[in-house]
């Protein structure tokens, strides 16, 4: 988000100021209609037209005459103040900012429509419109667009090689970087912020921490992805049931998990998750590896490669699975597996 507007304006008013100033009356209420003014909710040409009963590109050209008048300098210099004042507070967030960021920025939200209008007719400013890649911004500078585009790059591109996600520092300290290399010093932090909030490609997860969009980490797609975030984070084994429950805490959907749809979804991926006691779930990653535990005794005995003492099995079985010390022990009584030698360790049979 952008600092807030240090010089107070009035949206409204100004824009209204500049609308009286159109004679024709049919032009001022395409502008209003087309902006939104009265409602907040701007119209398209055809819906226009249809109700004057004339063509799309008729009420193009009595928008255009509309903007026209307004641009003659007597006009226009009613409202100059304000667009100083809007130049100046997109100055300091590097005359560069997201639309919705700006908007907010300077006023309430029932006078978005008539700042909306302000810019557009104010000559010193530009929009780009949203992609896939970016939101909607304004900008008073092209090389200041640029060189936030090449900042914004630059990061993407040492995120990409990081692979993992970044706190709030780490990210602003890229940030900060790639700004000095561009720019020749580093910005402030809110010019670094707006640069920031123009990017789709950079997003933050619900434990703040910051990385690309396209990551599983930063916006999972699905359950199987927030339940992997959700370990993860908690660095240790979890019940599913408590799975569920922190990944409905992140409010990353309205729709909420359901106990029985993660307990589904761990068990399917079992090149991710790994059952390590009943109900409870590790990754796959931390070293864990599938099986009963009668398999993981078997792993314990053949990584060490000589008989185990009856405690040191069940030492290395209780590393990595969540489960009672007699099931280790009645596993241990299974002949067609284990055998034990007269020094009583044990070995694979």
């Amino acid at each position: 988000m952008l600092q807030p507007i240090k010089v107070s304006i009035k949206p409204r008013e100004a824009a209204q100021n500049l609308l009286k100033q159109i004679e024709n009356k049919r032009a001022r209420e395409v502008l209003e209609r087309r902006f939104g003014l009265k409602n907040g909710k701007g119209e398209t040409l055809e819906a226009i037209g249809s109700s004057y009963g004339i063509t799309r590109e008729r009420v193009r050209q009595i928008e255009a005459d509309g903007l026209k008048s307004i641009a003659k300098p007597a006009v226009y210099s009613l409202a100059d103040s304000v667009f100083k004042a809007l130049e100046e507070h997109l100055k300091e967030h590097g005359s560069v900012a997201r639309e919705e960021h700006l908007l907010k920025s300077i006023a309430d939200e029932r006078e978005h429509a008539h700042l909306g209008f302000l810019l557009t007719v104010g000559k010193q400013f530009q929009k780009t419109r949203e992609t896939d890649l970016h939101y909607d911004h304004w900008y008073t500078a092209k090389e200041a667009k640029t060189a936030a585009e090449k900042i914004i790059q630059g990061v993407i591109a040492d995120l990409e090689k990081q692979k993992s996600p970044v706190s709030r520092e780490a990210l602003f300290a890229l940030l900060g970087t790639h700004a000095e290399r561009v720019l020749g010093d580093k910005p402030k932090d809110q010019v670094l912020q707006a640069y920031l909030g123009i990017s789709k490609e950079i997003a933050q997860n619900p434990y703040g921490e910051y990385g690309l969009a396209s990551w599983p980490t930063i916006r999972p797609k699905g359950v199987r992805d927030k339940a992997y975030v959700v370990l993860q984070k908690t660095g240790k084994p979890m019940h599913f049931r408590e799975v569920a429950s922190a990944i409905n805490s992140m409010q990353w959907t309205r729709k909420p998990a359901h106990p029985q749809t993660v307990h589904n979804e761990l068990i399917k991926a079992g090149n991710q998750f790994v059952l390590v006691g009943r109900g409870l779930y590790a990754l796959r990653e931390w070293g864990y590896t599938p099986g009963t535990v009668a398999t993981v005794m078997q792993e314990v005995l053949r990584g060490a490669a000589k008989p185990l003492a009856k405690e040191e099995i069940v030492k290395s079985v209780l590393e990595r699975r969540f489960v009672k010390e007699n099931t280790i022990l009645l596993n241990l009584q299974n002949r067609t597996l284990f055998s034990k030698n007269p020094d009583g360790k044990y070995f694979l049979v």
